[in-house]
């Protein structure tokens, strides 16, 4: 993944080795050369090490054979490669004279080759493996509790991170390929580890990465739209994932544990039925081995549920995790660490106090509304998400609203982007569209596709009010805490655990946590620092009053550095600004027609002294006139405003609360014209949007 940092592979102390001629008779290749006996194996160059075995693969636009030279200088003592690998080597002066290991598709044989030069590590392990679209890191965790609570010491091999017991192991890899993942299961058996959890993606399966390891359990989530772009279909993607259950396939699981809560699970369990030696189904919604018996109870991000297991009897589950997906990969969870032996009931209490990074993580820095962030970047894991949090502000009875912040990856699935923004529009009711990691591709090509998708769900199915759309992650982040109130929830989703961010092959410093929790603390600093000041003119103020206190605080703001035109950064989302809410002011002995032209004026000196925000409430012709006056002396129009009724602006700042879009703290504000109109907006900046309001009345 793009925000991994590359480490060196961490390796056996004690290898046990293979000699070629052995390796070559376990995987039909032949010994060109020397036979040889290698202790490791590598498929970069870079991390080769002396007496290994260096896998020179055939690439999409370069040879791996290219790249043996670096390897034979580090060390390696021979080259797993094709005939147009060998070809490569022999005309270079560097590799012309090494032992290879030829084959025509090396890649097929690298895993079993592999695990035979580590000594065949995971024959010594109960290796757990677990597989579906989503769900399967938090599973995995779970699992590892579980485990950890019935004895076991227990490694860890996940999208997040790899652990032995416990403790994180360095290293680059999220899917490792077979040489980097059989050392692996070598390093885990020299450190006194009995089982281990893996995440097993379908590419893993599909490319023959977790060949010639040895699973005592399979376990399956559930299977959505993803990685359409590698397997094209759902009926290849479903079959990528059957490997891990056919009985044909070299690195099938001899026990099986499937969810049956969608149809490929219950076509899962079919297939794992055929041939694995034991297999359990687990369901929410229906009938299973495992199954739901009592209510869900919830509290505080927390759920309590009565489970049947596969012998009948009932146990109370205790889930550190919000969500009904949640409650099934507890399940699933429980059922691996059972099938391999963990009693029901140890394995149920080791769930209790799981954190998986970047899955449904809170970030609370003492706000008034909860904020989450969450790996979710698919469209029924967005789905779901959401559903979870609705569920809770449902439960919560805080009358909450529910923003989510979400962007889609670059060079993957692109199918599934508005598939996104549908799922966001019709569970949210503040969507804003940012970017992911979009790699190599134009970022606000992948944000359209998004803001397609959610702007074309139907009114009557759709939730969110409100779309917006920003290219910078941390502005749209801040953007979404800025607006959230009391009691609402905001979610960040699609990079979760992840510390980096990939724009045009540079990956960024970025982890969505560390920004939300930095947004959070921005807020929370303004809103006791800095107030909203209100210069507020007299009741039937004229247009020279008027005037005069436009000047005034054009003055204090240049001093401040308040509004675009007095600060470097001239992005309105993220500085404080000023505005200037006129009504139908007065003009002594003016006729109608001298009258518009004075109003028309002052909305022209307004733009010119550079308020941000010119807004003209009232019916009259002159009110008209000063808005007419602001939207000709603008650039674009955009810095006015214009409402008949005080009822209507209000309900425009009600609506805008907390956003660019109305005043915020260390804004500054002129209020002149109209009998209510300053008292009403005061009014509702201080109570309802809950600023701290300073009035100047000079």
């Amino acid at each position: 993944m793009a925000d991994k940092i590359q480490h060196p592979p961490v390796r056996p102390e004690h290898p046990v080795g293979a000699d070629l001629t052995a390796l070559a008779a376990l995987s039909g290749a032949r010994v060109i050369g020397d036979d040889r006996t290698v202790v490791g194996a590598t498929l970069r160059a870079q991390h080769a090490a002396p007496g290994e075995l260096f896998a020179a693969l055939p690439g999409a636009r370069v040879h791996g054979a290219r790249f043996a030279a670096q390897a034979v200088a580090a060390g390696a003592v021979a080259v797993l490669t094709d005939d147009e690998g060998l070809r490569l080597l022999q005309a270079d002066p560097a590799t012309a004279d090494v032992s290879v290991l030829l084959h025509p598709a090396p890649r097929s044989i690298l895993g079993v080759v592999s695990a035979r030069i580590y000594g065949d590590p995971s024959q010594q392990l109960t290796l757990i493996g677990i597989t579906g679209t989503s769900g399967k890191t938090t599973t995995a965790y779970l699992t590892e509790a579980a485990l950890r609570a019935g004895g076991h010491v227990v490694g860890l091999i996940g999208t997040v991170e790899i652990r032995i017991d416990g403790t994180p192991v360095p290293s680059s890899l999220t899917t490792p390929e077979a040489p980097d993942l059989q050392r692996m299961f070598a390093v885990m058996r020299e450190r006194g580890v009995d089982a281990v959890v893996m995440e097993v993606s379908s590419h893993a399966l599909s490319l023959g990465r977790v060949d010639g390891a040895c699973f005592a359990v399979g376990g399956f989530t559930n299977l959505s739209q993803d990685h359409l772009d590698f397997h094209h279909t759902m009926e290849e993607y479903f079959n990528a994932k059957v490997r891990l259950f056919d009985g044909a396939a070299p690195d099938h699981a001899a026990a099986a544990v499937i969810c049956v809560d969608d149809e490929w699970g219950e076509r899962m369990a079919e297939v794992a039925r055929a041939s694995a030696e034991r297999v359990a189904t687990v369901s929410v919604s229906g009938d299973a081995d495992w199954s739901i018996v009592g209510q869900v109870e919830a509290d505080a991000g927390r759920q309590t549920v009565a489970v049947r297991d596969a012998t009948g009897a009932e146990h109370v589950m205790a889930v550190p995790l919000p969500g009904a997906y949640n409650v099934a990969n507890a399940m699933l969870a429980v059922g691996l660490a059972t099938t391999a032996g963990v009693p029901t009931a140890t394995a149920i209490a080791g769930l209790a106090q799981v954190r998986v990074p970047g899955r449904v993580e809170q970030v609370d820095r003492g706000q008034d509304f909860l904020a989450v962030v969450d790996y979710a970047h698919k469209p029924a894991a967005v789905e779901a998400v959401l559903a979870t949090l609705s569920a809770q502000i449902l439960s919560a009875q805080t009358g909450g609203a529910l923003a989510v912040v979400l962007g889609a990856g670059g060079d993957r699935d692109t199918e599934k982007r508005p598939l996104m923004g549908a799922a966001a529009a019709r569970g949210a009711d503040l969507v804003i569209i940012t970017d992911d990691n979009p790699r190599s591709e134009d970022p606000a090509t992948i944000r359209a596709a998004v803001r397609a998708g959610a702007e074309a769900v139907p009114a009557g199915e759709r939730r969110a009010t409100e779309i917006r759309e920003s290219g910078d992650r941390a502005a749209a982040i801040a953007e979404a805490v800025a607006w959230a109130g009391p009691g609402d929830v905001v979610l960040v989703a699609g990079k979760g655990h992840e510390s980096g961010q990939e724009i045009a092959g540079q990956v960024h410093p970025f982890d969505d946590r560390l920004v939300l929790a930095a947004a959070l603390e921005a807020r929370a600093a303004t809103s006791v620092a800095e107030p909203l000041t209100v210069y507020v003119a007299p009741a039937g103020a004229t247009i020279e009053q008027a005037g005069r206190l436009l000047r005034l605080m054009v003055t204090d703001a240049v001093d401040a550095g308040v509004g675009s035109a007095h600060r470097p950064d001239a992005d309105v989302t993220r500085g404080r600004r000023t505005w200037a809410f006129f009504g139908d002011l007065a003009e002594a002995g003016a006729d109608e027609n001298a009258r518009c032209v004075a109003h028309d004026l002052i909305g022209r000196r307004a733009v010119r002294l550079a308020v941000d925000q010119t807004v003209a409430v009232g019916d009259t012709r002159a009110v008209r006139a000063l808005y007419q006056g602001a939207i000709q002396e603008g650039s674009w129009g955009d810095e006015a405003g214009f409402h008949l009724t005080l009822d209507e602006v209000l309900a425009q700042q009600r609506a805008d609360v907390g956003t660019s879009a109305a005043p915020r703290a260390g804004d500054m504000v002129l209020i002149a014209g109209g009998t209510d109109l300053a008292e009403a907006l005061v009014t509702a900046w201080r109570d309802e949007a809950g600023l701290a309001v300073q009035v100047r009345t000079p």
